[in-house]
C-alpha cells in the first residue's frame, strides 16, 4: 500500500514538473514573438538591400531576446554595412551564447576572419594632462576614463573627441578611421585655464519718457507728396531742357531761312528751302513753347507738393488748374 503511494505520488510530481514545463515554453514563446518578428523583418530588409535597417531590425530582437542566430545575423549585416568592429562583436557575442556546433563554428571562423582587419583608436589622457573634473567625449557620447589609454576596434568612419572641463577651454579634434586596418592615436592634451570673464558694461540710461514740458522726439520720413514733388520735379527740369533745345532749333533754322532769302520784296531762288527751314522752324518754336509750359507747370506742382509734404504739418493748400484760350496753369490757395 506504502508502495503504491509512493509510486502515486512520483507520478503526480511528474505530471506537475511536465505541467510547469509547458507553462514555461509557453511564455518562452510569447516572450519571443517580438523577437521572432524584428528578426523576420531584419531578413527582409537584407534580402531587400536596406543594409543599415537590416541592421537595426536585428539588433532590436537581440535586445528583446539574445540568440545566438539573432547574433550571427546582426553580424553578417555589420559586415556588409562596412562596420567590421560591430561585426566582430556581434560574432564574439554569439559565441558566449552558442549551443548548435553548425552556429558555433560559423561564429568561430567569422571572428578569426575579422580580428586581422580591425581598425583601432586610442585616446590618450597623460596624467600630467589631467585637470579636475575633466571629461572626454567620443562623438557627443560620455567616454569612460576607464577606456581612456587603451587600444579599442572601432568602425570606420569619423569621430570627433572633445575634452572639457571647468574654468579651462573646451578642446576638439576630429579624426577618420580607416574602415579597416586603420591605426589612430589621439592625445588629449592639457586645457588652457580660460581667461577671466569681461565684466559687460553697464546699460545705458534709457530716454525719460515724454511729458507735457518735454514732447517726445519724432521720427520723420519722407511723406508721399515730398515723393511726387521729386518726381514732378524731374519731369518739369526735362521739359524745360526740351524747350530751350527746340527753341535752338527754331532759331537756328529761321536763321538759315533768312540768310537764304534776306529780302522778303526781291525774288529768292531759294525761296522753296527758305520756306520749308520757316515752317520747321515754327513747329520747332512750337515744341519749345510747350516743353517750357509742361516743365513751368511741373516745377511749380513740385514745390507746391514739397513745402505741402512736410510730416504733421498744418499747411493746407488747393490746386485748381485753369485753362483760357491763350494760356494754361494752375492756380494755389493755401493757408500757411
Amino acid at each position: 500500500m506504502h508502495h503504491r503511494f509512493a509510486r502515486a505520488q512520483q507520478l503526480s510530481i511528474a505530471a506537475i514538473s511536465g505541467f510547469c514545463v509547458l507553462i514555461a515554453a509557453r511564455t518562452v514563446h510569447a516572450q519571443s514573438a517580438e523577437a521572432e518578428a524584428l528578426f523576420v523583418d531584419g531578413d527582409k530588409l537584407m534580402k531587400a538591400g536596406k543594409v543599415a535597417q537590416a541592421c537595426e531590425a536585428f539588433d532590436a530582437s537581440n535586445r528583446v531576446e539574445p540568440r545566438a542566430g539573432t547574433l550571427i545575423r546582426l553580424g553578417e549585416c555589420r559586415e556588409q554595412n562596412h562596420q567590421l568592429a560591430s561585426a566582430w562583436s556581434a560574432y564574439k557575442d554569439a559565441l558566449a551564447r552558442v549551443k548548435d556546433p553548425n552556429k558555433r563554428a560559423i561564429a568561430t571562423a567569422k571572428v578569426a576572419e575579422l580580428e586581422p582587419k580591425l581598425s583601432y583608436l586610442t585616446i590618450t589622457v597623460p596624467t600630467a594632462n589631467r585637470v579636475d573634473q575633466l571629461t572626454v567625449t567620443r562623438n557627443d557620447k560620455p567616454f569612460d576614463a576607464a577606456l581612456w589609454n587603451r587600444t579599442l576596434p572601432v568602425d570606420g568612419g569619423e569621430y570627433a573627441i572633445k575634452g572639457s572641463a571647468p574654468g579651462h577651454r573646451d578642446w576638439t579634434r576630429t579624426v577618420v578611421v580607416p574602415i579597416d586596418s586603420g591605426k589612430i592615436t589621439v592625445d588629449v592634451p592639457k586645457l588652457d585655464v580660460a581667461s577671466e570673464a569681461v565684466t559687460p558694461p553697464p546699460p545705458r540710461p534709457q530716454p525719460a519718457p515724454p511729458s507735457d514740458e518735454q514732447p517726445a522726439p519724432r521720427t520723420e520720413t519722407m511723406s508721399t507728396r515730398r515723393k511726387f514733388a521729386i518726381g514732378a520735379g524731374g519731369v518739369g527740369v526735362l521739359g524745360i531742357t526740351a524747350g530751350i533745345v527746340f527753341g535752338a532749333q527754331a532759331k537756328s533754322r529761321q536763321s538759315d531761312a533768312h540768310a537764304l532769302c534776306s529780302d522778303s520784296q526781291t525774288p529768292c531762288a531759294d525761296a522753296d528751302r527758305a520756306n520749308a527751314l520757316i515752317t520747321s522752324a515754327q513747329g520747332r518754336a512750337l515744341a519749345a513753347n510747350i516743353g517750357f509750359g509742361i516743365g513751368a507747370a511741373m516745377v511749380i506742382t513740385a514745390g507746391v507738393l514739397w513745402f505741402t509734404g512736410a510730416p504733421e504739418s498744418s499747411t493746407r493748400v488747393s490746386i485748381i488748374p485753369t485753362v483760357t484760350p491763350d494760356d494754361t496753369g494752375v492756380v494755389v490757395f493755401g493757408r500757411f
